[in-house]
C-alpha cells in the first residue's frame, strides 16, 4: 500500500499492510453516507481466516471532505492513492460500484466482489434518496440515541454497535454528498461488469431491500458465474456476516483456482 503524509481514517499503511495473509490482500470499499466501521464484525472475522484486511474510506466520508470529486472515477482515483494495487475489492453498494471502477484500472485488482450493488431503480430515484437521507441525517444530529433506536427496530438481527455504526457514517459524512448523490451517481451495472477485465462475483440481496433491481439483477445473476443470494437486507455483512465471510473466502479459493468465467 502507498502512504501518505495524511492518511484518510481507515486507511492503513505500514510493512504489515503489506503482508498477505493465508487468504491474501481484500480492500473493503463501504458505501454511500457509511465508513470502515461498517466492517467492524466481518474485517476481523476475514483476519482469523488468514485475509490482510485493508479498509477503504471514500472521499465525502468518515470526516473526509468531498472535495473535488465530482464521479465514481474520482472516488476511484482517491482510492487508488491510498492502497496499493495487487488486492481482491470487495464493495458494498457505491461501494462495488467503486470496486468496478477500480478493477478497471490496469492491474489494480485481482478481482471484484460485488455486495448488494445498486442498479438503475436506485440511481433514478437518486434525488428523491438524497432529499429522505437530508431529513433522517438531520434527525440523526438532533438525536443520535433515537437514530440508533429506530435502527434497531427496523434491524432485529443487527446489535447496538451495527446501528451505531450507519448513524456514525451518516454523521461523519460530508454534507455536499448530498447534492453528489443526486447530481452525478448514475451507471449502467452490467455494462461495467462485462466490461471488467478481472473476475466479478456478486452477493446479493433477496427482499425487497435489496438495492439491485431489475432489469439489472436478472441481467447479473444469468451472467455471473460466481454469485451468492442470501436473504438479508441490503447490508449484507451486517446481517448474515457469516454468510458474507463464507461469500468472500468461496470468491478468493476461485481466483486462486483462476477465477470463475467472465
Amino acid at each position: 500500500m502507498t502512504t501518505s503524509s495524511s492518511p484518510p481514517p481507515g486507511a492503513e499503511t505500514g510493512p504489515e499492510a503489506r503482508t498477505a495473509g493465508r487468504g491474501g490482500r481484500v480492500l473493503l470499499v463501504h458505501g454511500l453516507w457509511a465508513g470502515p466501521s461498517t466492517w467492524w464484525r466481518v474485517g476481523p472475522m476475514l483476519e482469523e481466516r488468514g485475509w490482510q484486511v485493508e479498509r477503504a474510506t471514500l472521499a465525502g466520508h468518515g470526516g473526509r471532505p468531498l472535495g473535488a470529486v465530482r464521479s465514481v472515477a474520482d472516488l476511484a482515483d482517491d482510492v487508488v492513492e491510498h492502497h496499493a494495487a495487487g488486492a481482491l475489492v470487495v464493495g458494498h453498494s457505491l461501494g462495488a460500484v467503486v470496486a468496478l471502477e477500480l478493477a478497471a484500472r490496469a492491474s489494480y485488482a485481482v478481482g471484484v466482489l460485488l455486495e448488494d450493488p445498486p442498479g438503475p431503480g436506485r440511481t433514478r430515484r437518486s434525488r428523491e434518496d438524497a432529499e429522505q437521507r437530508t431529513r433522517e441525517d438531520a434527525a440523526a444530529r438532533t438525536d443520535p440515541h433515537t437514530a440508533v433506536t429506530e435502527l434497531l427496530h427496523g434491524h432485529p438481527t443487527w446489535t447496538r454497535r451495527d446501528a451505531r455504526t450507519v448513524v456514525e457514517g451518516r454523521l461523519r459524512s460530508d454534507p455536499a454528498l448530498q447534492r453528489f448523490s443526486a447530481r452525478h451517481l448514475s451507471w449502467d451495472l452490467p455494462a461495467r461488469v462485462a466490461a471488467s477485465p478481472v473476475p466479478v462475483g456478486l452477493l446479493v440481496a433477496v427482499g425487497r431491500y435489496s438495492a439491485l433491481a431489475e432489469p439489472d439483477r436478472s441481467a447479473l445473476t444469468g451472467s455471473l458465474a460466481h454469485v451468492t443470494e442470501v436473504g438479508a437486507g441490503h447490508h449484507v455483512h451486517l446481517d448474515a456476516p457469516e454468510r458474507w465471510v463464507a461469500a468472500v473466502d468461496a470468491f478468493g479459493a476461485s481466483l486462486s483456482r483462476g477465477g470463475p468465467p467472465r
